[in-house]
């Protein structure tokens, strides 16, 4: 009889189960250098219709912007558009928050100057105008000098007649589209500097 009432309860009774709490890590590597790309692996334990808000912080205080980043899977991989290079970043250690479902979650990672050769910021949009002709071989050069990508043997110079072989718009066109990196970019374009085969 007892069997039978612990049963009947069960079947009559609703049950309510817990639903379990919305738990967010964020992976990063530990260090980064100049020239590579920032990398961030979001977790959520449950995918709601939320946006994920991710922020990046110094460790002087300072804070960027906050990014709205679309959940759609357990695991969300972001990666940076833009490397890290010494115009927008200074080295030092940094902080990434996010928060999703009002669960925050964060990890740290720092950023090293090992004198990687690191394109300046711009560059993605500057270096395929030049190998398409839209930006003279003078103002290019100018460009990377004054950035000191590039060691020009008369610095006195204006740099006004510079011609740059425009077989080199080549070396432009495979940079843009990440064939070649910034070290073997600019190397090249300082070997020919350096064998007077760009001058002004």
């Amino acid at each position: 009889m007892k069997a039978q009432l612990l049963i009947m309860l069960l079947i009559l009774c609703p049950i309510t189960f817990a639903e379990a709490a919305q738990s967010v890590t964020v992976q990063t590597k530990p260090t980064y250098h100049y020239g590579e790309y920032l990398s961030i692996a979001i977790n959520v334990s449950k995918v709601t219709a939320k946006t994920a808000i991710l922020t990046i912080s110094d460790s002087h205080g300072g804070k960027g912007s906050a990014i709205a980043i679309q959940i759609k899977n357990p695991t969300t991989t972001i990666t940076a558009p833009n490397p890290f290079n010494s115009e927008l970043f200074s080295v030092g250690k940094y902080q990434i928050q996010v928060e999703y479902d009002g669960v925050k979650a964060s990890t740290p990672f720092e950023l090293k100057d090992i004198g990687n050769v690191v394109m300046p910021y711009g560059s993605d949009v500057i270096v395929p105008q030049w190998a398409e002709g839209k930006i003279s071989d003078s103002m290019f050069y100018k460009f990377l000098v004054s950035r000191n990508l590039i060691k020009s043997q008369d610095s006195s110079k204006t740099f006004e007649n510079i011609t740059i072989p425009n077989w080199y718009k080549t070396n432009g066109k495979w940079w843009s589209t990440k064939n070649i990196s910034d070290a073997e970019f600019i190397n090249g374009l300082q070997f020919l500097v350096n064998q007077n085969i760009i001058k002004g």
